[in-house]
């Protein structure tokens, strides 16, 4: 009897898949406190946040957060090799995606002067 062997059989646990239908209004509210904290962010990493305005424009599932900043400001946003930008954009990018929200943050592009 050295031919037997042994088979284990290995179940995979299916969860159901979560419902995506959420109110508008609830999306609504979930753009709105992202915007609210990505200018919360910006006021307190930029010197000068009088000039800082943050809009955002709505897509299918994704919603783009558009930042306007004083051009002199736009190297404290960026950061040192863009770190200041990247960690932005991460933190809201997972906040939104709890929601089911794609998020992109948008800076302003400055022609450089020469």
């Amino acid at each position: 009897m050295s031919g037997d062997k042994e088979i284990k059989v290995i179940r995979v646990a299916r969860f159901p898949e979560p419902s995506l239908k959420v109110d508008e209004k609830e999306n609504e509210v979930s753009r709105e406190k992202g915007r609210s904290f990505l200018y919360g962010i910006l006021c307190e990493i930029m010197d000068r946040p009088e000039d800082i305005a943050v809009t955002y424009s709505v897509g299918d599932r994704t919603t783009i957060y558009k930042v306007d900043c004083h051009p002199k400001s736009l190297g404290q946003l960026i950061g040192a090799k863009g770190k200041n930008i990247s960690g932005i954009r991460a933190v809201i990018s997972a906040m939104m995606a709890r929601k089911g929200i794609r998020a992109i943050v948008e800076i302003p592009y400055i022609e450089p002067a020469e």
